[in-house]
């Protein structure tokens, strides 16, 4: 049997399709504005499609379509600034003392070169009418701090004092890095008069600090006999 219909003409085509045991397609609208056209797959006639509202992603079976966006994405301004033209002082753009690639100092004024800090000053200087500082003059020889008044000579070492801390290192094993009497040999000490004698006193004082410090003998010598 043969069927004469119009494709074209949606009442022919349901018409056809209840003959047939089919139904029409149904249509199917989803949440995100597409058109789900569910039935038999294509190829099928374009009434059976129902088009999407305007500015929905378009559907077609196992693909969908986002809309795409009305502008293109802001892009970061990395502009250099214009070194023509002027700064805070009225100053164009100069190679020669001010830094390259151009850049601005906070107050609006061109960044100097490195190095070329005198002649960047100069040049303010000449553009906003005031004087530049003075180099500082070549050769001419620094003044000199005054001199300090005389130390306070140290007090007297109390010879009780010095004997008995010298008797303790003597006890100890590790207390002298040389016996006594290659110290006071060393230090010109004479065991008559160490009593009264302030410089030897002081010299074996001397000696005993040095030997605190971690100095060897030799060390200990050579910081006693300057303390004099």
């Amino acid at each position: 049997m043969q069927i004469t219909f119009d494709p074209h003409n949606p009442e022919e085509c349901a018409t056809i399709a209840r003959l047939l045991g089919t139904t029409a397609p149904a249509e199917t609208a989803r949440a995100d504005g597409l058109t789900v056209t569910d039935g038999p797959t294509p190829p099928f006639e374009p009434s059976q499609m129902t088009p999407p509202a305007e500015g929905a992603p378009q559907y077609i079976k196992g693909e969908v379509t986002p809309a795409q966006p009305d502008t293109a994405p802001a892009q970061p301004d990395t502009a250099q600034p214009d070194t023509s033209e002027t700064d805070c002082h009225g100053m164009t753009h100069d190679d020669a003392i001010h830094s390259t690639p151009a850049s601005k100092n906070a107050d609006g004024s061109w960044r100097a070169k490195r190095g070329q800090k005198e002649a960047y000053e100069a040049a303010i200087a000449a553009a906003t009418g005031k004087d530049a500082p003075a180099p500082a003059p070549q050769g001419m020889p620094m003044p000199q701090p005054a001199s300090a008044a005389p130390a306070t000579p140290p007090a007297p070492i109390d010879y009780k004092t010095m004997a008995e801390r010298f008797m303790a290192k003597m006890a100890d094993p590790d207390g002298l890095p040389a016996e006594y009497e290659a110290i006071y040999a060393a230090l010109s000490i004479g065991y008559d008069d160490l009593e009264t004698n302030q410089t030897s006193i002081a010299r074996l004082s001397a000696y005993m600090d040095a030997v605190d410090n971690g100095d060897d003998h030799d060390g200990c010598v050579r910081h006693a006999m300057s303390a004099d």
